[in-house]
């Protein structure tokens, strides 16, 4: 993929990574999506292109769908945000960012150039929480929104966290802010990929590459605030969302009652589709299964933005 800077309507700066299809598919689709992708805490845009054999590029080429990969707020170049207001969370603040800055900006400088019919979110971990967000924002005010969304799929985040242990989650939030750690190597590989069988060996080589610190201001929300508000969001999600949770997954209960507890409070979506992927860790896109996963996603992202073409007959 190729990496791009811009600059953003507000001044801001946007990082990330694109791939745009030279080619025509030999099988034509209807309705074209423009996946932009959002990665989790601790990663950057390249956990969506990693290497020859981890990244979405090979099948947006062959099916000739663009995806654009942004840095989130803070990461590796793209301008912070503000400090979060005392009535907001890291996570609903870059939420907002992504719904009201980001996407109305990608759509305005793309959609044409590209043939587009609408934009799919694929979102892993933190990233997973922000979408929701932003995809719940995207319907309260769809009669104002500059950017059609036709779907959200989620991997690696859910409604029961597993907390992780640090000293740090016990202090006053208004102490963490401007507080960053780093993961050690290990550590991560542990918590990301699960047991030795569920990833080809040679992804260890890349750990270090696709380090980046995390915010422990990012860690609180999602392991501390997330489940006091994720059902408010969830509920105005107005589009189909794919939720998938590793059998693996070291940072969530993932049982099938913790999936379908997840899906259920996306009530309003037009469908949803929920399950455990059996042999998969936290980082399915790192694993043996990622392969799948993102085959299943493009799939499902054009037929949400097929039925977001046609509207409701």
């Amino acid at each position: 993929m190729s990496a791009f800077t811009v600059t953003l309507p507000d001044g801001k700066t946007l990082t990330g990574m694109n791939h745009f299809p030279q080619n025509v598919p030999a099988s034509r689709i209807s309705a074209l999506p423009l996946i932009v992708a959002v990665h989790g805490g601790s990663y950057t845009s390249d956990y969506f292109d990693v290497d020859e054999n981890h990244s979405l590029r090979h099948i947006s080429e062959a099916l000739g769908i663009p995806v654009i990969a942004i840095n989130r707020p803070g990461y590796h170049g793209t301008s912070p945000l503000p400090e979060t207001p005392a009535e907001s969370s890291f996570i609903k603040e870059q939420g907002d960012y992504l719904h009201r800055t980001i996407l109305p900006f990608l759509w305005k400088e793309h959609a044409s150039v590209l043939g587009v019919a609408s934009i799919f979110l694929y979102a892993h971990s933190i990233g997973g929480a922000v979408s929701v967000v932003a995809a719940s924002l995207h319907e309260s005010e769809i009669a104002h929104t500059s950017y059609p969304l036709c779907g959200i799929s989620i991997s690696g985040v859910g409604s029961n966290v597993k907390m992780l242990p640090i000293e740090a989650f016990n202090k006053d939030p208004k102490e963490l802010v401007g507080i960053s750690i780093r993961f050690p190597n290990d550590q991560k590989d542990m918590l990301m990929l699960g047991p030795v069988k569920l990833y080809d060996p040679a992804i260890l080589e890349q750990t270090e590459r696709l380090q980046h610190e995390v915010t422990i201001e990012e860690l609180y929300d999602i392991n501390v605030l997330w489940r006091g508000y994720w059902r408010k969001y969830a509920a105005e999600v107005g589009v189909s969302v794919l939720c998938t949770m590793g059998e693996y997954d070291e940072l969530w209960n993932n049982s099938d009652q913790d999936v379908k507890d997840f899906a259920d409070g996306f009530t309003k979506a037009p469908s949803v589709e929920s399950r455990r992927l059996l042999s998969a860790p936290h980082c399915i896109e790192l694993s043996l299964q990622g392969t799948g996963l993102i085959l299943r996603t493009y799939g499902f992202a054009i037929e949400c933005a097929v039925y977001c073409k046609l509207g409701k007959l």
